[in-house]
């Protein structure tokens, strides 16, 4: 039997069934999931290689539980890494949602190197500028957001915890949540948790009823859960997975041709170097540092390409 991972938290796993209509269609040609039966299923082994949004192969036990058996191929997969271990986040998404905001400043390398994750694995990112009211703290951080847009990221502006979500449904943010998979990402304090409960407003419960079938205490935020957004303010299909808030986000995973490909200033400069293995730090002859030292590249993007290259070197 396919089902889908709703929710997860070590090996631990909440899945729903999918109706046969899915069940015979290809992943790249998925229609709408129909809601079928929940239940918890657990992993053979030691295995945890397995994401919310992963679509897999069940052996029920009983009327609640399962064993998964397999993993059905992924469309993509977003995923952060450290030296010693990767983390999958979620897979088989539309978008990614990127929540950030003035108060309190959001970290902008943190920002950037989801945006490298994100184009690495070929899944569009959109900026949600939150508390967007604060006109003092978006102020201090709007340069910052220009210089995004000119690169290409696109943002939206809202606030929620005083916007009605009558006029989300209405505008913007609403038809680019409708009918789509949306992974919702961002550092704590930036109001993801609140956007979240403006949108589905059982969230709350849901999590909780996820938290104790897969035991993961009091630590709600710490796992994965993907909510289906209500109808009627949303086609069926559409849906928006919350992943946990962090303070860091590893690249040690990909290799630095892949980093500097999703710089979008870098892609017409780095081949021009001197060197062709040229690393863009102390070599002679690199038109990124000459670029930099021109102010054709942000001197702030460019010590963020120096941590990423450092960080590659120490876990080699």
């Amino acid at each position: 039997m396919r089902a889908e991972i709703l929710a997860s938290h070590g090996r631990q796993y909440w899945v729903r069934e999918l109706s046969s209509a899915v069940d015979s269609a290809p992943l790249d040609d998925m229609p709408a999931v129909q809601s079928g039966k929940q239940r918890l299923a657990v992993t053979r082994g030691r295995r945890q290689d397995y994401c919310v949004g992963d679509q897999v192969e069940i052996e029920t036990i009983g009327s609640d539980q399962a064993v998964i058996n397999g993993l059905e191929s992924r469309r993509n997969l977003l995923k952060r890494s450290d030296a010693f271990r990767q983390k999958l986040i979620a897979a088989n998404i539309d978008q990614i949602g990127y929540v950030l905001a003035g108060e309190p400043p959001f970290s902008e390398p943190l920002a950037a190197r989801v945006l490298v994750a994100a184009s690495i694995a070929s899944i569009p990112i959109t900026w949600l500028v939150n508390k967007s009211d604060r006109v003092a703290a978006l102020a201090c951080i709007e340069p910052r957001l220009k210089l995004y847009r000119s690169l290409g990221v696109h943002t939206i502006y809202l606030s929620a915890r005083d916007d009605e979500p009558e006029t989300w449904l209405e505008g913007t943010l609403g038809s680019w949540l409708n009918e789509k998979t949306t992974l919702l990402m961002g550092q704590s304090g930036m109001g993801k948790s609140t956007l979240i409960n403006r949108l589905v407003p059982d969230a709350d419960l849901k999590t909780q009823q996820w938290s104790q079938a897969l035991n993961s205490g009091k630590h709600t935020t710490s796992f994965s859960k993907c909510f289906d957004l209500p109808q009627p303010n949303f086609s069926p299909g559409s849906r928006i997975i919350d992943s946990p808030g962090f303070q860091q986000f590893g690249l040690t995973h990909c290799s630095r041709s892949e980093i500097e490909n999703s710089l979008p200033e870098w892609a017409d400069r780095a081949g021009q170097c001197r060197y062709h293995n040229c690393k863009h730090l102390q070599e002679p002859g690199c038109m990124i540092r000459a670029a930099t030292d021109e102010c054709m590249i942000d001197a702030y993007r460019y010590t963020i390409w120096q941590d990423l290259v450092s960080e590659q070197d120490r876990s080699a």
